[in-house]
């Protein structure tokens, strides 16, 4: 297949909340037990959160690897937002929001070339506490084949209403409101973490793009060609951007039904609109913003790092 240099944003949003967040009046139950009861306790996936000064700063999705011990797989861009690429995260710097409890977490191994990152689980765990990894799939992806989308991001009160109007109920996970205490005096500019499970499909294999940062990357030329990723795109329209979603898992139910990992969610082609017979933008408010494309790191392509963590390393 042709090399294409076509960009692609990556999905960490690279997401930097400016937020009203003033310090609470009463000690937060939950930030002091490192527990959250809204949490999803049969999810493998976690909610991660680079924080500063104890406020959410930067959001992605991380998934418990098979045999890992507590070990995290997410994106390796997530990770480079916080370490400068030469400073590695801090103990206290980075949550895990898995399953009904709140992890610290810090860098296990990153790759010199993939965007891919193993992350530990630190303090006390017990792993029969945890929730039940995906295990990961044997078999290749093909186009036309089903996949379902999964991770965590934040979504604008706006989009969840519309979703209600359209019949789909979001999972909303009340973090930034509970845990961050975050507050907006304008209640439609408020967002919430929701776990989003999209069924997609598989449009191309072996697709080779170039993502947001690597023509400033000394090694972003020789990533464009050994990189190759999974196009899948969403049944329905996201409506905003996937932001958030960096990190997660692309999931195929096998023939018992039973779903499996097959990638790393990694970025994002930028939003469309759409336009008129004529080819004229569509004014407001028939104006459609269309979100439905991702790009997957194939998880055949990071055995070393499962082996890695399967090793306990």
């Amino acid at each position: 297949m042709a090399f294409r240099a076509v960009h692609y944003f990556v999905l960490s949003i690279l997401c930097l909340l400016v937020i009203s967040c003033d310090s609470p009046k009463v000690e937060n139950i939950y930030r002091k037990g490192g527990y959250f009861p809204w949490g999803l306790s049969n999810i493998p996936i976690a909610f991660l959160v680079s924080e500063w000064g104890g406020k959410p700063r930067i959001m992605a999705s991380g998934w418990l690897i098979d045999g890992g011990n507590g070990k995290l797989f997410s994106a390796k861009h997530f990770s480079d937002a916080f370490m400068s690429n030469i400073v590695e995260l801090g103990t206290n710097e980075c949550k895990a929001f898995l399953g009904k409890r709140v992890y610290a977490c810090v860098i296990n191994r990153v790759p010199p070339l993939r965007d891919a990152v193993i992350l530990d689980l630190l303090g006390s765990l017990d792993l029969s506490e945890l929730p039940k990894p995906y295990k990961l799939s044997s078999t290749k992806l093909k186009i036309g084949d089903t996949v379902f989308v999964q991770g965590f991001h934040p979504h604008p009160a706006e989009i969840t209403k519309s979703n209600e109007s359209d019949g789909l109920l979001d999972w909303v996970l009340p973090i930034l409101k509970n845990y961050y205490e975050v507050r907006e005096a304008n209640p439609e500019r408020m967002k919430e973490i929701v776990f989003d499970s999209l069924e997609a499909r598989v449009v191309d294999l072996d697709v080779h793009i170039k993502i947001d940062n690597q023509d400033t990357d000394p090694l972003g030329e020789l990533k464009y060609k050994v990189n190759d990723y999974i196009q899948v795109a969403t049944v329905r329209n996201h409506k905003f951007s996937f932001g958030g979603l960096s990190g997660g898992v692309v999931v195929r139910l096998n023939s018992r039904g039973t779903p499996e990992a097959v990638g790393i969610v990694t970025a994002e082609k930028p939003e469309r609109l759409e336009y008129d017979k004529k080819g004229k933008l569509k004014s407001k408010p028939t104006q459609i913003v269309v979100s439905d494309t991702l790009l997957t790191t194939p998880i055949e392509s990071v055995d070393d790092l499962y082996e890695h963590a399967r090793q306990g390393r």
